[in-house]
């Protein structure tokens, strides 16, 4: 049977991170064929990239039962494990806990990297909830997890984690937790992470150095962010928290029409595409910006518009 020039336009698209072009061919592939999973898990990833999450999450769930029906219960959980997290961040917690848990039932005691995945969403709760001194021993058990089966994305994780709850836990872990952060940014920077976990972990460590005043690390770090973003053809997915950190630096060193144009720019990056609403953070930096420029009425226009998108 002949291979779909769709589909090999799409596998060769995914290889140079040109998302657009990854998942429009993969998608006509798809609609004249149904993709075979390994292809159903590229499509998906550059849906995802490419800012449509109902449809990153739609081929996930096929990928899932795809797997499942064919008795590969790891890659099962793993696609379970991805919809539940990505279900978390959109604060969607009830569809979370129901994934996180079927990807749990999947893999009952069987020893894999997939347990370590899941031990990611109760180092979230635990930070959450205050206990950083839990939230370091699960990031240490996701590590030595991840070490064990050779999985970077997991080790990378997990030493990201152990950095959060440290730098949580007071002055005196300040220095550990930022030394650990780094390290984790090595490896983001080495570009041999997935596409989706780089993008996480860029995110996070630049939000985690940003709240704990390492304003030279988030600086630096949202540089390399806008550099990543810069140099993958259709990338939408985090270049909207790369502009609105680089509107909150701007701030900080008084560039105030600086601040708000990049603001601005965040907001128009989804404009395009169906179902997705501004940001509700870049919206926040505008209203932060009108109020510090004395525009009181577009501040709380601004702010209202940032309270309604979460």
């Amino acid at each position: 049977m002949p291979r779909s020039p769709d589909l090999e336009r799409g596998r060769r698209a995914y290889r140079e991170r040109e998302w657009s072009a990854a998942h429009e061919a993969l998608a006509r592939a798809d609609a004249a064929t149904p993709l075979r999973v390994e292809d159903l898990e590229r499509l998906a990833v550059a849906a995802y990239l490419t800012g449509r999450d109902d449809e990153h999450a739609t081929a996930l769930e096929r990928a899932h039962e795809a797997y499942r029906d064919a008795g590969d219960q790891a890659a099962a959980a793993r696609c379970a494990f991805w919809i539940g997290l990505m279900q978390m961040l959109r604060g969607e917690m009830g569809h979370a806990g129901g994934w996180i848990s079927r990807a749990k039932r999947l893999l009952g005691a069987r020893a894999c990297a997939e347990q370590g995945y899941l031990l990611l969403p109760l180092a979230e709760q635990q930070l959450h909830q205050g206990d950083f001194a839990a939230a370091t021993k699960t990031g240490a058990r996701a590590v030595a997890i991840g070490e064990r089966f050779h999985d970077r994305d997991l080790t990378a994780v997990g030493r990201h984690l152990q950095g959060r709850a440290l730098l949580q836990r007071g002055r005196s872990f300040v220095a550990e937790g930022l030394a650990l952060l780094d390290e984790v940014m090595v490896e983001v920077l080495s570009d041999e992470l997935s596409p989706v976990m780089t993008g996480l972990l860029y995110c996070s460590v630049i939000e985690a150095c940003y709240r704990a005043y390492a304003l030279d690390r988030s600086s630096e770090w949202t540089a390399a962010l806008d550099r990543w973003c810069s140099a993958q053809q259709g990338l939408v997915a985090f270049t909207t928290v790369c502009l609105v950190r680089r509107a909150e630096i701007m701030e900080m060193h008084g560039d105030w029409p600086g601040a708000l144009k990049e603001a601005q720019r965040a907001c128009e990056r989804v404009a395009h595409l169906p179902n997705r609403r501004p940001s509700a953070a870049a919206l926040y930096q505008q209203a932060e910006v009108f109020r510090l420029r004395g525009e009181f009425r577009a501040a709380e226009s601004a702010y209202g518009a940032a309270s309604a998108g979460g």
